[in-house]
């Protein structure tokens, strides 16, 4: 089975280092341990499901992320549809009617990344306006718009928290279905170089030379959460995806965002290719998927390492002497996804 999910390495020297829980997924998307059994949200299938059952826990149009509490006693999971006009976070809790936690609706009415700019925001010029307005399909400079599509779940001694991707920002939700702002995400700018702009033109099938005007050009794009984690001191952590290009035209922009306690934020972690979602050990080691760079990234202490190479690395977890991997399938072979566990 591991050569059916690719061949993974790492350099643990056990040989019981390496095992495939699960070659039977699409997307999984965010992965969660509780009380030794796993649990996949497949958005794919639209489902939260524990490794070795067939009957899924729950099922929700792009069913994305999910989480548990420490008890075992409630779980919650994000899911929006495919237009993002309806979607939110679903808590379950035992003996205890669903809540729900209506994201689409608090973006309607509050639209939280409003406060931000997007697009050109220095060293602009007509052409740069047409082709950068144009790929994106509106205005080449633009403050935040109406869209909701969350993504990932975290739960916290104060509630439950969604990193959402199309609000650009991280949701708090109560055990009442109380939707509140936890943190809107900064701006990802970044000004192109000459090398970026013939990159972008070769990227988007234009002639060589047509993006030329981009040079010099600085424009934000939008961050994307894809996770939310916390560690054993409340400390809130964040992946993003730096909008635009996910391929390597633009360089390796992904971050990993800290917010402590008082609110204050650092980066953690940057040039990441493809951060599609994080996972914090007690200890405090930081680990990141780089969907592109077919690899897990492990941070300690201001150094990074490679902790596990993987082809198509979409979601991590940790728990005890464990990393779990979510993989995502091949689309273009048909080849599947998987859930495997490596010792750390």
């Amino acid at each position: 089975m591991t050569a059916a999910v690719g061949a993974p390495q790492a350099s643990a020297g056990s040989a019981n280092w390496h095992k495939v829980l699960s070659d039977f997924q699409l997307g999984p998307f965010n992965l969660a341990v509780n009380q030794q059994n796993v649990y996949v949200a497949d958005g794919a299938f639209g489902t939260l499901s524990k490794v070795g059952s067939d009957t899924p826990l729950a099922q929700a149009p792009g069913l994305a992320g999910a989480h548990f509490s420490p008890d075992g006693k409630s779980y919650a999971y994000a899911w929006s549809n495919d237009e993002h006009t309806e979607g939110g976070l679903t808590i379950h809790s035992r003996g205890a009617s669903d809540v729900f936690g209506d994201l689409v609706g608090y973006e309607a009415a509050h639209n939280p990344d409003s406060v931000n700019t997007y697009g050109i925001v220095a060293g602009g010029n007509p052409c740069a306006e047409q082709i950068l307005g144009g790929l994106t399909g509106g205005a080449a400079t633009y403050t935040g718009a109406l869209d909701s599509h969350p993504y990932s779940v975290a739960w916290s001694a104060s509630g439950w928290y969604v990193a959402d991707a199309g609000m650009n920002t991280v949701m708090k939700v109560d055990e009442g279905g109380h939707v509140s702002t936890a943190a809107v995400l900064p701006p990802q700018p970044i000004t192109l170089t000459a090398e970026m702009a013939a990159g972008l033109a070769a990227e988007f099938g234009a002639p060589p030379g047509a993006f030329d005007c981009l040079a010099g050009v600085t424009y934000a794009f939008e961050p994307v959460p894809t996770d939310v984690e916390f560690d054993q001191a409340g400390n809130m952590f964040v992946s993003v995806l730096p909008g635009g290009p996910e391929s390597p035209v633009l360089g390796a922009r992904g971050k990993v965002y800290r917010y402590d306690t008082s609110g204050h934020r650092s980066i953690v972690a940057s040039g990441l290719l493809g951060a599609t979602n994080i996972a914090v050990a007690p200890d405090g080691t930081l680990y990141a998927t780089e969907l592109f760079a077919g690899k897990v990234t492990k941070f300690v202490n201001g150094s990074r390492s490679t902790a596990v190479s993987l082809d198509r690395p979409l979601a991590v977890e940790v728990h005890g002497a464990y990393l779990y991997v979510g993989q995502l399938a091949d689309f273009e072979t048909g080849g599947p996804g998987s859930v495997q566990r490596f010792k750390r």
